[in-house]
């Protein structure tokens, strides 16, 4: 995999070329049509992944059994990081909007590459852990947001 769609991811923005170089060699490329699944809420996280080209809707199912469209991510995006932290299950279903291109990269590859590389790790680590303190705070907007309309129309 070619590290020029490392670099320009923000969990590896901060790694040298050879850095990039290393991580890209753990993932492979596979497509996706649209409307494939990749994976599905439940169950058992594997890997990290990388948008090529293309999107896919990370998504939650409703009581009545719909599929919500909790965001849409787009080419440069990545997903999977959270189960890599945590080792939970899957907490959203993720299928291609349209024909995609990601490169995956299994969780034990990372692990064990940044388990030996501790100055990679670091650098990883800290990206990640920002990426998500800024995902927790728009989600924690959203639900503010949320809250206060349904509490306005009491």
């Amino acid at each position: 995999m070619s590290s020029s769609l490392l670099k320009n991811l923000y969990l590896f923005k901060n790694l040298k070329p050879n850095e990039l170089d290393a991580i890209g060699a753990l993932g492979e490329s596979q497509q996706f049509m649209a409307g494939d699944t990749v994976f599905v809420r439940g169950e058992a996280a594997k890997a990290l992944y990388l948008i090529k080209h293309g999107s896919v809707k990370i998504q939650q199912t409703a009581k009545n059994g719909d599929n919500i469209d909790v965001a849409t991510l787009a080419t440069g995006s990545h997903f999977g990081e959270m189960a890599f932290v945590d080792g939970e299950p899957r907490s959203a279903t993720a299928a291609a909007a349209e024909m995609t291109e990601m490169i995956i990269i299994p969780y034990e590859k990372l692990a064990l590459y940044l388990k030996t590389n501790t100055e990679v790790a670091v650098k990883f680590y800290r990206e990640l852990s920002h990426f998500l303190a800024g995902r927790l705070r728009a989600t924690t907007s959203d639900l503010s947001y949320a809250r206060e309309k349904n509490l306005s129309h009491m």
